[in-house]
């Protein structure tokens, strides 16, 4: 199940979360024995309460649980963390499958309509949009042109393969 750990993705969705989270999963899932969050901090080399703010924000999404101890001697509780792997394979299928979602409607949006451009490509803005521009860009004042739709096609095409492609990854891990 830790496979989805070296997937791109689970990187980028990860990221989202906390800049931290990527890196401290990963370190974590090398040492499996290790649940004690100041342990993990140990392990990543990282301030403890850093760790813990990441666990929290991963313990939000579900991706990570824990359960509490409370220490007899000192009266403080004790945090033991787990991955939930599966639950973060869910969550990457589900924001790639919107993301693909997304990616179609744009390609059909393309089929259907002429875009423009500058040559920064600060924006993509459909013919009536940029004939209200005088087809010149809001952002940088350049010239708009037509876009060439078979590149951008290609490029939507290529985005939705790698997303069927990590999908069939994830699917051949749970399966």
């Amino acid at each position: 199940m830790h496979r989805i750990l070296e997937l791109d993705v689970t990187k980028e969705f990860l990221s989202k979360i906390d800049k931290n989270a990527y890196d401290i999963l990963t370190k974590w899932n090398d040492a499996k024995s290790i649940t004690n969050d100041e342990k993990i901090a140990e392990l990543v080399g990282q301030k403890v309460t850093t760790v813990r703010s990441t666990l929290n924000k991963l313990s939000f999404r579900g991706v990570v649980k824990y359960e509490k101890e409370k220490d007899q001697k000192s009266g403080w509780y004790n945090f033991y963390w787990g991955i939930d792997f599966k639950k973060l394979a869910t969550l990457i299928c589900q924001e790639h499958i919107d993301r693909k979602t997304k990616l179609s409607e744009k390609q059909r949006q393309l089929n259907e309509y002429d875009y423009f451009t500058c040559k920064n490509i600060c924006s993509e803005e459909p013919f009536e949009i940029a004939a209200e521009y005088d087809f010149v860009c809001p952002h940088c004042n350049q010239s708009l042109a037509l876009m060439d739709k078979k590149a951008q096609s290609n490029k939507i095409l290529s985005e939705i393969q790698n997303i069927e492609k990590d999908l069939e990854f994830i699917k051949n891990i749970y399966s």
